[in-house]
């Protein structure tokens, strides 16, 4: 069997030879689950006869299932867990009452995918999803992969949320999509979200069934409100922002409502997304009320961070993994210049500072860069200046400054690096690559890139900032080959 990263960067298993004909859409077998995949599903096998791995979501290693095969293709198949025959060692009740249950057969939410995992268990797998993820899809016969680091918070630890709108029998539901759809599962809590998150969303969502709003649908292209974002800190703010399909809004009553109901809200904005498109963000945005961004407070540093820009979802967790990553560069000595690529709102430039005489952050975003700028003065850090446009482009305009002994951070969204980075970093002088990942398969996929440009992967520490999931963030250190 060889994983490998289709053309979309999911992950899929093939093997030497074609198994298809052995089953058939709509059959149903027992299976044996021998492990788990990249993206969270069970790995099964069909008993008592010879076939393709079979993806079973909810399933866990160990377990004995009954599923019905609900997709072909030439090497794999995906299944949809029917009954759980016999339950392997890991496997708890979840805490969430939209998660999958063999009385739940549809319906269940897909915002979490491992709850019926115990933590400990969780823990475990994700080192071993990066361990062989590494060695499947980056060549690595033997990657030093750590233990993976637990986050502080399991649950209620995320301080951002996009809520998709949609109806239902001629009510308005709101909560996240249905397994491998994109059909609304109706919610009124969220273990993983905070509690503000939530009745934010409820309230918005009985303000929209009162004044009947006309909902976005995917399908024809139609209605106005798509999406509510909300954004928390550690202080129990908020910012707000709907997602509408035109720039209308219908600004009293409903301004009004939230303010009066929610002084935690700071500000509240709009962003116009009119395009037929799964992209949920618009480039338009629009104050709507108050203030333009929320602070959010990270180990020594404080953040301002507008609706719209990125900034990691847990944040205890992202203060254990920016320290990891500071560590990485810090290991030999303070750094001349670090180059922080994809530095986003300015977090891990400003951590990087710390390992650093000067930093450099690059982001493509014009809107981060300018919460960049405005984080360097808040926090009182000189030794930082932020650049906008693409990472290569950037690397290509600053050569001249990045001296021997320099060093490369990262923090690509989850498609990983542009394809010409890699080569494009070999070429520099550069004597370290800290590498922040949220998707295994594109990290692994970009090591052994860089591999192939003149660096080796000394560690990979994984560190868990999604708890109930399958997703982990990783922290790979790259250093540079001595030349023979």
């Amino acid at each position: 069997m060889i994983l490998s990263l289709s053309a979309d960067g999911s992950p899929t298993i093939q093997a030497e030879k074609n198994f298809a004909p052995s089953l058939t859409l709509g059959q149903k077998l027992t299976a044996s689950v021998k492990g788990l995949a990249v993206e969270g599903a069970g790995l099964a096998v069909p008993e008592g006869k010879t076939g393709p791995i079979i993806f079973v979501p909810f399933a866990v290693a160990g377990d004995r299932v009954q599923i019905e095969i609900t997709e072909l293709k030439k090497n794999f198949a995906r299944g949809k867990l029917l009954e759980i025959l016999s339950s392997g060692s890991g496997r708890i009740s979840p805490a969430c009452s939209l998660y999958f249950s063999e009385s739940r057969k549809t319906g269940a939410c897909g915002g979490c995918n491992w709850q019926h995992l115990g933590y400990s268990i969780q823990l475990v797998e994700k080192r071993k999803l990066v361990a062989d993820t590494l060695k499947k899809i980056g060549g690595f016969k033997s990657p030093v992969v750590k233990e993976t680091i637990a986050s502080p918070l399991i649950w209620k630890y995320r301080n951002k949320v996009q809520i998709p709108f949609g109806k239902k029998e001629g009510k308005i539901i709101c909560g996240f999509y249905e397994t491998q759809s994109h059909r609304i599962v109706d919610f009124s809590d969220c273990p993983v979200q905070s509690d503000l998150s939530v009745r934010i969303a409820l309230r918005v969502k009985a303000l929209a069934q009162k004044g009947d709003w006309p909902i976005y649908d995917e399908t024809s292209g139609n209605g106005w409100l798509r999406h509510l974002l909300i954004r928390s800190n550690h202080e129990g703010k908020a910012l707000v922002a709907f997602i509408t399909r035109s720039d209308y809004f219908p600004k009293g009553l409903v301004l009004d409502s939230l303010i009066q109901e929610f002084p935690e809200i700071v500000g509240i904005h709009q962003n116009v997304q009119p395009l037929k498109t799964s992209v949920i963000l618009g480039r338009k945005w629009k104050k709507l009320w108050g203030q333009e961004t929320l602070t959010e407070k990270i180990g020594p540093f404080a953040f301002k961070v507008s609706a719209g820009s990125f900034l990691q979802v847990n944040t205890p967790a992202a203060e254990i993994l920016y320290r990891t990553a500071v560590e990485g560069l810090a290991e030999g000595g303070r750094l001349p210049l670090v180059v922080d690529l994809y530095c986003g709102v300015g977090t891990t430039s400003l951590w990087a500072s710390q390992a650093a005489e000067k930093v450099i952050g690059v982001e493509e975003n014009p809107q981060a860069v300018a919460n960049a700028w405005e984080n360097a003065r808040l926090n009182k850090i000189n030794r930082v200046r932020f650049l906008a446009g693409k990472s290569e482009a950037v690397l290509s305009r600053i050569g001249r400054e990045i001296k021997a002994g320099s060093a490369v951070l990262c923090d690509p969204p989850r498609t990983g690096l542009a394809p010409h980075l890699p080569k494009a970093l070999g070429r520099l002088p550069i004597a370290k690559i800290v590498y922040i990942s949220c998707d295994v398969a594109t990290f692994s996929r970009d090591a052994s890139l860089l591999c192939r440009e003149g660096f080796s992967l000394h560690s990979v520490q994984p560190v868990d900032l999604f708890p109930q999931t399958s997703h982990v963030e990783t922290v790979g250190i790259f250093e540079r080959r001595q030349r023979s």
